[in-house]
């Protein structure tokens, strides 16, 4: 088998699968106040505090949640929630995960005054656009930090920038759930005030995230118990947490490793198939994610060709990929119909091997040709 779709899970590592098993000794409550309870807790707060260091933050500054949708409804509405009489203004772009998109409409049923800033054709979030969007009531800004289809990075230092000089009020969260264990993610160089990240993108368990959260401008958005100061009430995921912690230290985070495959595989797919588009930023991309439109094919057949050979890659988003619209992401870019038809998303993780990436590629190219002789 060959895996191509790291954007949607990856395969756990093996110090992660360890970790887990030792929360079937470790079983025990960490709220329980008895001697096994303690041994429970005493690794979570373990698992918490290496964590905290790989993002450069303090260990009390992360909440475990179930992935990253909730991590990321817990930052967009727990700081809407806790600064409404602040002001009314909230902003995001188009090209955001679902989990974010979703959550603002939701605001703006609710009656906040949402703005969805553009994307350049690139991939890239328009910075004018942007900036005409701040005002002095906005109280909360969310941008993702690599894009998830595209894999293209947004330029958040120059966001951040631009919201502490005309929003002083606002408060930055930051999707990184696509660039935590790929890129460099430092919420204090960023200056962010909230990160949402993901154990199963960088090879840890489905089932377990974490939200960084300073300065607690933020409400909580579930309610029943108290732990974790109340922010996240419910029993922690210990087996979870335990892996998402292994999976933290065993992350190279080598971007620059990380876009030689991207590059290889864009170069052997545009030397063995004609009339492909590449989508999205070469400059500014996480290497993570190769996002290519077939011209005059349809994506999903060729997604089901490539299983015969157990090539696995995606259309795009696994959050959405059972709707029939077309990408947003593509959509908003620019691109036309047919591009986005024809488009793939091909996305590695540090276990990808070069050879991988050949017989992909050949096999890719192989098949665009047959479907296209029968369209």
């Amino acid at each position: 088998m060959i895996y191509l779709d790291n954007a949607a899970t990856t395969k756990p590592c093996e110090k992660a699968a360890e970790a887990m098993m030792q929360a079937v000794t470790e079983f025990a409550n960490p709220s329980s106040l008895h001697g096994a309870g303690l041994r429970a807790e005493k690794l979570v707060t373990a698992a918490r505090e290496n964590i905290a260091k790989t993002l450069g933050v303090a260990g009390n500054d992360i909440y475990f949640t179930s992935g990253g949708t909730e991590a990321n409804n817990l930052a967009i509405f727990g700081t809407a929630d806790a600064l409404k009489k602040r002001g009314n203004r909230v902003i995001t772009s188009k090209i955001e995960h679902p989990s974010v998109l979703e959550a603002f409409k939701k605001l703006e049923k609710d009656g906040f005054d949402v703005v969805f800033t553009d994307v350049l054709p690139d991939g890239v979030i328009d910075i004018e656009s942007f900036e005409n969007a701040l005002t002095d009531d906005t109280i909360l800004v969310s941008i993702m930090h690599v894009n998830n289809e595209t894999g293209v990075i947004q330029p958040i230092e120059k966001i951040s920038k631009l919201v502490r000089e005309k929003a002083k009020n606002c408060v930055i969260h930051c999707d990184c759930v696509q660039s935590f264990g790929k890129i460099p993610v430092k919420p204090q160089k960023m200056d962010v005030d909230m990160v949402s990240i993901s154990a199963h993108k960088i090879h840890g368990f489905k089932g377990c995230g974490a939200l960084y959260t300073k300065n607690r401008r933020i409400n909580p958005i579930i309610f029943g118990g108290e732990q974790q100061n109340e922010l996240r009430p419910g029993t922690e995921n210990v087996g979870g947490i335990l892996a998402f912690s292994a999976a933290a230290s065993e992350c190279k985070t080598d971007a620059d490793e990380m876009r030689k495959k991207r590059d290889l595989m864009k170069s052997l797919l545009m030397e063995g198939t004609e009339n492909i588009l590449i989508n999205g930023s070469d400059e500014f991309s996480s290497g993570s994610v190769l996002n290519v439109s077939f011209i005059g094919i349809k994506a999903e057949i060729l997604l089901h060709s490539l299983e015969r050979h157990e090539i696995y890659v995606s259309t795009g988003s696994a959050c959405s990929s059972h709707k029939p619209q077309p990408s947003h992401v593509l959509m908003a870019m620019g691109l036309s119909q047919e591009a986005v038809n024809g488009a793939i998303r091909i996305s590695f993780s540090q276990n990808t091997t070069e050879e991988e990436i050949r017989f992909a590629s050949q096999k890719i190219a192989e098949e665009v040709k047959t479907i296209r002789r029968y369209m």
